[in-house]
C-alpha cells in the first residue's frame, strides 16, 4: 500500500510543467553492491529475503521526496524552489552551501532542473550545488545531461560526474560523448581523466584522439595519461605527430606518466626536439635527450651492452665452481617494464 501511496503522491507533483523525456517504467534489477555509493541507492519493496528488488524510477524518487517535504515543511519546500545564487565569480553566479546540505534538497534541485523555468545561469549554479546535499542526485544529474536544452547546462552536469560515483559517472560522461555540441564533448573529454572507472571509457577517448576538432582530442590525449592506460600508449604515441602542438604537448606528458622511465628512449625525441612551433616541447624532447645521454654513458661505465632502446643488464659471472649451473647470458629488459 506505501508503494501505492507513494506513486500516486508522484503524479500529484508532476502535475507541474517539467521537460519532456522518455516514458518512466520501474524495473526489477538486481539489488545494489554493499561498495555502491550512498547517493545511488534506490528505493525498494519486497523482504530481505527476495532475490531482486523493484527498483524505483528516478523521476517518481524526485517526486516522491518532493511530496515528503511538502507534507513535513511546506515552508522549507516554498523557499528552496525559490531561492537564488547568492555569489557570484566573473560571470558564473553560486549557491552558498547553508541548508543545501542536506539530502532531502537534492529531489527539490533535480525537480528544478526538470521544470527547466529557471534561467541558464541559475540552473548551472543548481547543478554545482548537487553534490552539496550528499543525496539522491547522481542518477537524475546523468539522465538530464540528455535531457536540458541549454548546452552549458549540459555542460556543467557533464562536469559535475566528477563528483558521482559509479555507473552513474559512466552514464552521464557517454552522454557527454554524444552531445551534439563540442564543448559538452570536450567536458565529457576532461572529466574523464578523474574517473576511478575512466578506463571503460577507453573506447570514447580513443575515438576522440581522432577527432576533427584539436581541443577534444588535447583534452581526450590528457585524460589517458590522467588514466594511466598502458594500452593507450601506441595511440598517443602517434599523437606525438598531431598537427596541433596543444595534442603534440599533452600527448608528451602523457607518456610521461605512463611511462617515466621509458620515455627517453622514444624514437621520436629527436624529431621533437627541433619542433619550432612549441618551445615547451622543443624544451622537454631535449631534457629526455640528455637523461638518454646521460644513461647510455652510465650503462657503458658499467659495461652494460646497449642493445635495442634500452641498456641491458650485466652480465653476470660464471659460478667459481660447479654445480651452479651456467651463466645465461645478458638478460634484456623488457620495454614494458617501467609501465603500470
Amino acid at each position: 500500500m506505501a508503494i501505492v501511496f507513494a506513486f500516486t503522491v508522484a503524479a500529484l507533483v508532476f502535475a507541474a510543467p517539467a521537460a519532456p523525456g522518455p516514458t518512466r517504467t520501474a524495473t526489477t534489477v538486481a539489488p545494489a553492491s554493499p561498495g555502491a555509493p550512498p547517493a545511488a541507492k534506490n528505493l525498494s519493496s519486497g523482504t530481505a529475503n527476495t532475490t531482486a528488488e523493484l527498483r524505483v524510477d528516478w523521476r517518481d524518487r524526485v517526486a516522491i521526496g518532493v511530496a515528503s517535504m511538502q507534507s513535513a515543511d511546506p515552508a522549507r519546500l516554498a523557499r528552496l524552489e525559490q531561492l537564488q545564487p547568492d555569489r557570484k565569480v566573473e560571470d558564473a553566479v553560486f549557491f552558498s552551501p547553508g541548508e543545501l546540505q542536506d539530502p532531502r534538497v537534492a529531489p527539490v534541485l533535480l525537480r528544478r532542473l526538470l521544470q527547466s523555468t529557471d534561467p541558464v545561469k541559475v540552473r548551472c549554479a543548481i547543478v554545482e550545488a548537487l553534490p552539496l546535499t550528499g543525496g539522491d542526485w547522481q542518477e537524475g544529474a546523468a539522465a538530464l545531461v540528455a535531457l536540458d536544452a541549454s548546452p552549458q547546462v549540459r555542460k556543467q552536469l557533464v562536469q559535475v560526474m566528477r563528483y558521482a560515483g559509479a555507473p552513474f559517472n559512466l552514464d552521464g560522461l557517454r552522454r557527454g560523448f554524444k552531445d551534439e555540441d563540442g564543448e559538452v564533448n570536450i567536458a565529457a573529454a576532461r572529466t574523464a581523466g578523474f574517473a576511478r572507472n575512466g578506463e571503460e571509457l577507453f573506447p570514447e577517448l580513443y575515438s576522440s584522439t581522432f577527432d576533427s576538432d584539436w581541443d577534444l582530442r588535447a583534452a581526450a590525449v590528457q585524460a589517458l595519461g590522467m588514466l594511466r592506460l598502458p594500452k593507450s600508449r601506441d595511440v598517443l604515441i602517434k599523437a606525438l605527430g598531431d598537427d596541433e602542438r596543444e595534442v603534440r604537448l599533452q600527448a608528451f606528458l602523457a607518456l610521461e606518466q605512463i611511462d617515466p622511465e621509458g620515455i627517453i628512449w622514444l624514437p621520436e625525441l629527436e624529431s621533437l626536439a627541433k619542433d619550432r612551433k612549441s618551445h615547451r616541447i622543443a624544451r622537454k624532447a631535449e631534457l629526455m635527450l640528455r637523461k638518454r645521454k646521460a644513461a647510455e654513458k652510465a650503462a657503458k661505465k658499467a659495461g652494460r651492452p646497449i642493445t635495442g632502446a634500452r641498456p641491458t643488464a650485466p652480465e653476470p659471472s660464471p659460478p667459481a665452481r660447479g654445480g651452479g649451473g651456467s651463466a645465461s647470458g645478458a638478460i634484456k629488459l623488457d620495454p614494458s617494464a617501467t609501465q603500470p
